[in-house]
């Protein structure tokens, strides 16, 4: 393991403008860059571009950086770049491989094998970007189905539910399944959200397996803390609130983040009160037509010094217009 340090972070996540792409796929300390375009692709070992396109901030790159220059592998069809404290793996397969459930099954038992096999078990966070995610195949939407096939793979065994990883399933337009994640030796802290069914106490009206995924998870990096916000919607109790009102919708989400927020502090002493002090915000957005009432309603809400950006993509219910992830990583 090449342990040569170059900062005091363990792990840094930061936005960059796209002028600066070159430099940061050639710097050696860079574990990845996240990028959006309208088909979800890998370019190289380093650079992922999610299939939901950017309607704002597509100037903007998502940068993640280490203090040790990472080393590159392959486990199955996983790629991933490791450190001696975490690993950042990546999974891009054709939606023709199989259907739905039997897809995610195979792709979160290679996760597990690859987390078991370099002693990285710990999952911190998931992103999975699906095909049509309101498509119905076999009586089932693709939603359910892929939370029927994670729950089938993952390690269900007695208190699961209190080390899970923050997560975001969102549907994309292309014809390829995305998964890349972050896991580590220690867990971080499971955040749940008081005004909210946790996911995996849903009732099975929602999906025949729960959704296994926390509401956010803080995680310590050496001596700075990060927060991980999963996909947050208009969502009270279990059900969906303001069907057809987007700009409610957007503020029961960000209602849900400011608690998510504030427990967050309360347990850990993360240091911000609410959504207007993140490092940068994903809105999921269904209807490019909410475009401009949407932004200027969210910046009434943060103002201009949160980064953002803005992605076209469906939600994992048909009745949710927009959703919201956050992150904060402590400077």
């Amino acid at each position: 393991m090449n342990t040569t340090y170059r900062q005091n972070s363990l792990l840094d996540i930061h936005y960059q403008q796209r002028s600066s792409l070159s430099d940061m796929v050639d710097d050696p300390y860079t574990l990845a860059v996240i990028d959006f375009s309208s088909q979800s692709q890998f370019t190289d070992e380093k650079r992922i571009i999610v299939g939901t396109p950017a309607l704002t901030g597509g100037d903007l790159l998502e940068v993640w950086r280490t203090n040790e220059i990472p080393e590159n592998g392959i486990f199955g069809e996983i790629q991933y770049r490791t450190t001696s404290t975490l690993v950042f793996g990546q999974l891009l397969m054709s939606s023709d491989s199989g259907d739905m459930e039997s897809m995610t099954h195979a792709i979160y038992q290679q996760i597990s094998q690859l987390q078991h096999e370099l002693s990285f078990e710990k999952m911190i966070r998931v992103w999975n970007y699906l095909p049509w995610i309101n498509r119905h195949d076999d009586g089932l939407e693709r939603y359910q189905s892929f939370c029927v096939g994670r729950h089938q793979a993952i390690d269900t065994s007695l208190g699961y539910e209190s080390h899970l990883p923050a997560a975001t399933a969102i549907g994309t337009h292309d014809n390829h399944v995305l998964v890349y994640f972050l896991a580590a030796r220690e867990d971080g802290i499971q955040i749940e959200n008081p005004r909210q069914v946790s996911a995996f106490a849903y009732p099975s009206k929602y999906a025949p397996k729960s959704p296994t995924f926390s509401r956010a998870v803080v995680k310590q990096w050496g001596e700075k803390k990060h927060l991980y916000i999963s996909g947050t919607a208009s969502i009270l109790g279990h059900e969906t609130r303001h069907v057809n009102q987007p700009d409610e919708q957007l503020d029961e989400c960000l209602n849900n983040i400011d608690i998510l927020i504030a427990e967050a502090d309360r347990e850990t002493g993360l240091g911000i009160k609410d959504a207007s002090e993140l490092t940068g915000i994903k809105l999921y957005l269904r209807n490019r037509d909410h475009l401009e009432d949407t932004i200027d309603h969210l910046k009434k809400r943060l103002g201009d010094k949160v980064n953002l950006i803005v992605l076209h993509a469906d939600i994992c219910r048909d009745d949710l217009l927009l959703e919201i992830e956050g992150f904060y990583s402590a400077r």
